[in-house]
């Protein structure tokens, strides 16, 4: 019986199969491999087309998941100011998980204090994907001084690709005819990170 067992020494899947049937925690597992990258991953749509989840335990599920990133969030003590990439890699340490690729902006002050974060694209980053315009705009909206690029490799690979390397230059040159300087660019793979101002490509 549950309330008879002592619940830190039980799986994560264990814990999941005490609020879901097991039959749809295996699924959930078959699928996701984990309960960490369930929680991190998972979409409504996407859970909701499993064989014996609905709407309500896609809701079960999504809850959780919000819970696990706000504790994640209260626990890591995520910097308000960005001083250096592994700041930003903190910041941004659940793009990690992430099961394709994401580009986001992290929006700084002229103390680099943190103004807003957004999601620019999601899918296969290229320079079509990337526009310089709607990041820019923005940023110029929010008056930003700067920002930062973060965006990660799902394969965990974090070193660049040419692409990335181009993508970034580029935003470089129409972010100084704005007057707005990309002060890094930071890629995530697993458990690591890559610099493109380290590596001297800003």
């Amino acid at each position: 019986m549950l309330n008879q067992t002592n619940l830190s020494g039980m799986a994560d899947e264990e814990l999941l199969a005490a609020i879901l049937e097991k039959s749809v925690v295996q699924e959930l597992m078959a699928q996701y491999g984990s309960v960490q990258q369930l929680l991190w991953q998972a979409s409504k749509q996407e859970l909701e087309a499993i064989k014996g989840i609905g709407t309500a335990k896609a809701r079960k599920i999504q809850c959780l998941a919000e819970i696990a990133k706000r504790i994640y969030r209260v626990n890591n003590e995520l910097p308000p100011v960005i001083k250096t990439p592994g700041d930003a890699f903190k910041r941004m340490e659940d793009m990690q998980f992430l099961a394709v690729e994401q580009f986001r902006v992290i929006y700084l002050n002229t103390k680099n204090g943190i103004i807003a974060e957004e999601v620019v694209a999601q899918g296969t980053i290229n320079s079509t994907i990337v526009g310089g315009r709607e990041l820019f705009r923005k940023a110029v909206r929010l008056l930003a001084a700067s920002i930062i690029l973060v965006h990660n490799h799902p394969s965990g690979d974090a070193r660049p690709s040419q692409e990335d390397i181009d993508i970034t230059r580029r935003l470089v040159e129409a972010g100084k005819l704005l007057d707005i300087t990309i002060l890094d660019h930071v890629i995530i793979g697993k458990g690591k990170f890559e610099s493109l101002k380290e590596r001297g490509v800003l």
